[in-house]
């Protein structure tokens, strides 16, 4: 017989995987555009940006709000795991530039030339966030 609580877990495991695919999504969101520009066009930011945050805010939180009402433990707090932070922020961070250029002195500005600040901020963060958990998950 299912109880009403393996019921209730099921759900909640199932809005944790709901928020990585929406992380997914919003992550992938960008391949159309890489695509059209790499063909030649010039495909709005803003058509695409507002679906990958979306997802990429959405379905973090989804996740998290998930994790906690699972009653899972909080990932340990280290170095690598800051570092990881600080970098995710950083790269998020390196658009106040082009948003300001684009938005408020109303310059011709290229996303492509603040995209790879982002991704290495982005990605490096990551990479120390996946380092923190398999050395957490090794010890």
């Amino acid at each position: 017989m299912v109880t009403k609580t393996e019921n209730n877990n099921s759900a909640l495991l199932m809005r944790y995987r709901l928020g990585a695919i929406l992380i997914w999504l919003g992550v992938l969101t960008w391949v159309p555009f890489i695509v059209l520009r790499i063909a030649g066009e010039k495909p709005s930011l803003f058509l695409f940006l507002p679906v990958h945050l979306l997802g990429v805010i959405g379905g973090s939180r989804m996740r998290s709000q998930a994790r906690k009402e699972l009653g899972l433990a909080p990932p340990k707090r280290d170095i690598w795991r800051s570092a990881g932070h600080a970098l995710i922020f950083i790269g998020i961070l390196c658009w106040l530039p082009y948003f300001y250029l684009k938005l408020v002195l109303h310059q011709p500005v290229d996303a492509m030339d603040f995209l790879p600040y982002h991704l290495a901020g982005v990605l490096s963060g990551i990479a120390l966030l996946f380092m923190s958990y398999w050395l957490n998950r090794r010890n």
